[in-house]
């Protein structure tokens, strides 16, 4: 819980790219931070990183690892990191 709430913190507030822990493996990777808008869900995001043809889902999962989320359902204004890809 206290390295996803440390990668936030990573994230919040770098335009562009950055480099966070990445929870699972403890590697450094680079993710760009962004501000949830309205109608934005966690699979709008997911989608954007997956490869052709990968499994969405397994994105969202791990978005919801790299953000320390314990739900999909995001927030209007809320800031998440997503990998850089």
């Amino acid at each position: 819980m206290a390295l996803g709430l440390s990668l936030l913190a990573a994230g919040f507030g770098l335009a562009g790219g950055a480099r966070a822990q990445a929870q699972v493996t403890g590697a450094a990777q680079e993710v760009v931070s962004y501000t949830v808008r309205p109608g934005d869900t966690l699979w709008t995001y997911a989608r954007m990183v997956t490869p052709e043809g990968g499994d969405v889902s397994g994105s969202v999962d791990e978005l919801m690892g790299l953000n320390g989320l314990t739900s999909p359902v995001l927030q209007t204004g809320q800031r998440i990191v997503v990998p850089k890809r």
